[in-house]
């Protein structure tokens, strides 16, 4: 008997002993190859600065030789805003936003955004709003008064509504905090179509007067970006955000859907339908790139 439950404690401890790995195993498990993920390729910001520079210069130029230097190309400027008309309501509530745009507006909305980057301690995000906002505005009233001459009339190019409604826009998204970013960007595209786009609906500018005012805030943008990336001393932790220019795009689409609601429409009726949509949608096309891209290279530059 005693025998047997030897024979037995022998077995139990084969069974339970642990199986050493062949050696063969052991180097497949320490030679496997893990998958390397590629890191997303990003464009870099001093590219992004430059770009804007060279976009805003290069339609402005366009602009000039095409509305303001060209009897064909101000008639079509000029229809296309005769195909856009308002309702009595839409008009007044058009003039009661624009007729609020004052010297003394544009100086509280510049202060305010001083202020929300002085608390977050963001000099540099402070410096560059105003050096976005003065120097966009004065930049179109120097243009617009001082250079550029119409072949008809005075010239009204580039739009100062727009002007400032986008810089303060930009302004806005500039010294917000970056985790506030995604949900600023929409309202600033809002703010700055219904603004401009309202010049046109309003017959205050032509389509062309409102393109130049955003290449104006949008080479003024980059200037400002380049002022932070010099003098902040913060470094850029956050990775960029998705989503941005999707969400300039939704800010601009809601512009459109409030401006139907109230009372926007093609002039000549049915016959118009096709100049007034293409007039509105390139505006709106170029408020959302215009604050879309701005935005992404917020992300990349300022902290």
């Amino acid at each position: 008997m005693r025998t047997l439950r030897i024979q037995r404690v022998h077995r139990v401890r084969r069974h339970t002993e642990p199986v050493s790995a062949s050696p063969i195993s052991e180097y497949r498990t320490q030679t496997q190859v893990r998958p390397v993920v590629a890191p997303r390729r990003t464009v870099p910001a001093w590219l992004h600065i430059v770009a804007m520079i060279a976009v805003a210069v290069t339609v402005m130029s366009l602009l000039v030789r095409f509305a303001i230097h060209s009897m064909r190309g101000f008639r079509f400027d000029q229809r296309l805003m005769d195909s856009v008309t308002t309702s009595a309501g839409a008009w007044s509530s058009f003039m009661d936003v624009l007729s609020r745009v004052t010297d003394f507006s544009v100086a509280a909305c510049l202060i305010g955004c001083v202020a929300i980057a002085v608390v977050q301690r963001r000099l540099a995000v402070a410096m560059g709003a105003i050096v976005l906002v003065a120097g966009a505005n004065v930049t179109t009233q120097v243009l617009k008064y001082r250079v550029f001459e119409a072949v008809v009339g005075n010239n009204s190019l580039p739009s100062g509504h727009t002007t400032v409604g986008l810089s303060l826009a930009l302004a806005f998204v500039l010294v917000a905090p970056p985790s506030w970013r995604q949900v600023v960007v929409p309202f600033a595209a809002l703010s700055a179509t219904f603004v401009g786009a309202g010049t046109v609906a309003g017959h205050w500018h032509r389509p062309a007067d409102v393109a130049a005012g955003g290449m104006v805030c949008l080479g003024w943008a980059a200037v400002a970006l380049a002022v932070v990336a010099l003098f902040q001393s913060r470094v850029v932790v956050t990775q960029a955000r998705r989503g941005l220019l999707l969400g300039a795009l939704l800010g601009v689409v809601v512009a459109g859907v409030a401006f139907v609601a109230m009372g926007v429409r093609p002039s000549l009726g049915i016959s118009d339908v096709p100049v007034a949509t293409f007039t509105l949608t390139a505006l709106g096309v170029m408020f959302a790139i215009v604050v879309g891209w701005v935005s992404i290279a917020m992300d990349r530059i300022v902290a």
